[in-house]
């Protein structure tokens, strides 16, 4: 008996976003280090093929560098706010080990920038490396492949965005900490609704970044060392 096509799709949705991040956690040896930005840029090229053959997409969806100026103004809006919360509690938290973690809250608000065993230059290399290296690829395959392949299934609204927002935060069970799982959680539901709002991937993309290089710059970019949590 043939499975209904809804049903494949679901399945297929399971195996890529659910099934794929098990077996990172499960194997951390296969794609530690360099070895995940390969990975992440691979995934993100072959969801980037399937997009360029989905006649039903938009490819303007890419990049529409058009909708990111009239939308600076709430996209910095909510992320002041985000920063403002987010630097109480590391501060309330610093030097502290969460439950669950095996690692300490860092101490000193922005210590990325004073470490004396971080060189100079890594906060820069940081802000022009990881935007495009890392955010972009991330932002293909959860925002513009998951929301176009399955929103057949899922719908155009909640539904749709909380489920991304799910995997989204599934796709980094690696890093073995509720912490990364919870921020990107709340990050994906911020994204996603950023990118079927303004159908701009490039704006998706840098406010992702915006608030990803403040998580490096303040500090907690420990817990986003390969399975180093756990």
């Amino acid at each position: 008996m043939t499975l209904p096509q809804k049903t494949w799709r679901w399945l297929e949705m399971l195996a890529l976003f659910g099934g794929g991040p098990v077996l990172l956690w499960r194997f951390p040896g296969i794609l530690g280090g360099p070895g995940l930005f390969a990975f992440l840029w691979i995934m993100g090229l072959l969801c980037g093929f399937g997009l360029f053959f989905d006649q039903k997409f938009d490819r303007k969806k890419l990049w529409n560098a058009k909708a990111v100026l009239p939308a600076m103004g709430w996209i910095v809006g909510r992320w002041v706010v985000f920063c403002v919360v987010l630097t109480a509690l590391f501060g309330l938290y610093s030097g502290r080990v969460l439950p669950g973690l095996s690692l300490a809250v860092p101490t000193g608000i922005f210590s990325l920038f004073h470490r004396e065993a971080l060189p100079p230059w890594l906060p820069l290399l940081i802000t022009v490396f990881y935007p495009w290296v890392s955010v972009y690829p991330q932002n293909l395959i959860y925002r513009a492949f998951f929301c176009q392949r399955y929103r057949p299934i899922l719908g155009g609204g909640w539904g749709l965005i909380l489920i991304n927002a799910a995997a989204f935060s599934f796709g980094h069970v690696m890093f073995n900490n509720w912490v990364v799982l919870l921020l990107t959680f709340v990050g994906g539901i911020i994204f996603t609704r950023t990118y079927l709002k303004t159908r701009s991937l490039l704006l998706a993309t840098i406010e992702h970044a915006m608030y990803g290089l403040f998580c490096f710059y303040l500090g907690i970019g420990v817990f986003l060392l390969y399975g180093a949590s756990g």
